[in-house]
């Protein structure tokens, strides 16, 4: 799907969402259907999105300051913010992977999505690479150890199709 096709049906989910939220009375499994249709739709376009960039979803950390706000009060780590002189550290790394079984691993990422809340966003894996994508979008490998006196400083990271592994180029070729 182009980006301008699920933009258009993003509006269109959109618009009727907000026509049916703004009655008086809402019946629950109308409520139902709009958010289902707006759902859909913005995991089209932020699939559409990613084929057609390689960015992820918009709509992927919307909510994620305010997770971790509320995560930090619980555990009465105090406010989140870091002192000018407290470490940081930063992980830089490749890690390559052969798809050996597509399904198995698709079901994989389903599974796991849905474990995390997030089995919505599986509308139509349809690459290993976008299957990795949403997995990493939505469960961050990293999260157990900001549990114990790390705070999450920031995210960048890039997921591509290759034509070699690691394992499989020469070193004089990876360090070109």
């Amino acid at each position: 799907m182009s980006i301008p096709a699920a933009l258009n049906e993003l509006v269109t989910a959109l618009t009727e969402h907000a026509k049916v939220m703004a009655e008086r009375e809402v019946a629950p499994q109308k409520a139902v259907d709009v958010i289902e249709r707006v759902r859909v739709a913005a995991a089209r376009y932020s699939d559409a999105t990613f084929d057609s960039s390689g960015w992820g979803s918009p709509f992927s950390d919307l909510f994620e300051d305010e997770d971790q706000v509320e995560e930090t009060e619980e555990d009465g780590s105090g406010d989140g913010a870091a002192s000018a002189d407290a470490e940081r550290i930063s992980i830089t790394g490749r890690w390559d992977f052969v798809v050996t079984d597509r399904e198995q691993w698709f079901a994989h990422v389903t599974r796991e999505l849905d474990d995390l809340g997030a089995g919505d966003c599986v509308v139509e894996l349809d690459s290993a690479a976008q299957a990795m994508h949403e997995l990493l979008t939505h469960d961050d490998p990293f999260r157990g150890h900001t549990r114990h006196g790390l705070t999450d400083g920031g995210q960048d990271w890039m997921i591509e199709q290759i034509p070699k592994t690691l394992s499989e180029t020469p070193d004089e070729e990876y360090r070109d």
